[in-house]
């Protein structure tokens, strides 16, 4: 199985757009998709209880944000939503590498492969150097090892 298999190509811009325009709701979705795409199509599965967890926390870390905004002249509600804020955060990064490293051994790549998704770039974009780097195994067949 690699990742020709189980992903589709998709735009990096409209990727990044939504993500941005959804204030991160689009990233919680992309993530889902990889997920689920990964789920249906290899043995590499990622918990369907800790996707919900993370989803959970990230709504319940969202909306504490936006009101502790729309309330921002009481601080104490910014400190309180902190707490669930950096929760959130570490499931949300779990997540993240529970996903690149699941499409690196489906991409079979190692550090320094063309399609070897890096800790550091995975860390700041996320599911927008991810779909990058899909695509990019999608769009040159030479960049796949052969089955």
């Amino acid at each position: 199985m690699d990742i020709k298999n189980v992903f589709k190509a998709d735009s990096v811009v409209k990727t990044l757009l939504l993500c941005v325009l959804t204030i991160g709701v689009y990233f919680i979705y992309k993530l889902y998709q990889f997920s689920t795409q990964i789920n249906n199509n290899t043995q590499l599965e990622i918990s369907s209880t800790f996707m919900a967890i993370t989803i959970a926390l990230f709504t319940m870390s969202l909306s504490s944000l936006i009101y502790a905004i729309i309330n921002l002249h009481d601080p104490l509600i910014l400190k309180g939503s902190i707490g669930i804020h950096v929760i959130s955060t570490i499931f949300d990064m779990v997540w993240i590498f529970m996903v690149r490293n699941r499409i690196n051994c489906l991409s079979a790549s190692n550090k320094g492969d063309r399609l070897w998704l890096d800790p550091i770039f995975t860390s700041f974009f996320h599911v927008i150097y991810m779909q990058h780097t899909i695509n990019q195994g999608l769009s040159n067949p030479s960049n796949l090892i052969p089955d």
